[in-house]
């Protein structure tokens, strides 16, 4: 006499694992996802505590360049390489009284007057005068640049930058991590209960 034995009894069991492993799976990718947007917006107001760089421009060049998937659930911010023009630090022409001189309404030096240097504060609260340094609209752009000279010839000029979004960027990260391990362990409980059909 032979006794048939199956999976038939723990089937709800297996079947309730593999409801688990999916919740699990969605769970994961979609904390991710929420926790790194949640951390851009921080990584941008920190950033902004450290450096005179305004939220709009900081917030067009840190972003999110990949998103988390059920598949793969990394997630990337990343923050523009090039270095930032210095003149959006905040930069203002100088001047100094010159009875003889016609003045520069593009660069906002009135009549009577001539440039003097350029103040610029590329750290949030410090405000640093270049005297030797001065203003130039920027060729093909409505923009102005803020350059030093070089040499004694026409084209002798050098134009100066300040640190770009990635280097601040590169500093906050550091500091934000404890938060962020804070976070996705907490967003993981409350997407793996709505995920397994408790709600959030």
């Amino acid at each position: 006499m032979s006794y048939r034995l199956d999976s038939s009894v723990i089937k709800p069991l297996t079947d309730k694992v593999s409801k688990t492993e999916k919740a699990i799976s969605k769970a994961r990718f979609r904390t991710v996802n929420r926790v790194t947007n949640s951390m851009r917006s921080e990584a941008s107001k920190e950033i902004r505590k450290q450096v005179n760089l305004p939220a709009a421009y900081v917030n067009q060049n840190l972003k999110v360049t990949r998103k988390a998937t059920e598949q793969e659930p990394v997630a990337i911010i990343s923050g523009r390489i090039l270095p930032t023009r210095l003149a959006r630090y905040g930069a203002k022409q100088l001047t100094r009284s010159s009875g003889g001189s016609l003045g520069d309404s593009l660069r906002g030096i009135s009549s009577g007057r001539r440039q003097a240097g350029v103040s610029v504060m590329v750290q949030r609260g410090r405000r640093r005068k270049m005297r030797k340094a001065f203003m130039v609209p920027l060729r093909n752009a409505s923009v102005m640049g803020v350059f030093i000279r070089t040499g004694r010839g026409k084209g002798d000029i050098k134009h100066l930058y300040g640190p770009s979004v990635d280097q601040v960027f590169n500093s906050v990260r550091k500091d934000l991590q404890p938060t962020i391990r804070r976070k996705l362990v907490k967003e993981f409980k409350a997407q793996f209960r709505f995920a397994s059909g408790g709600g959030r």
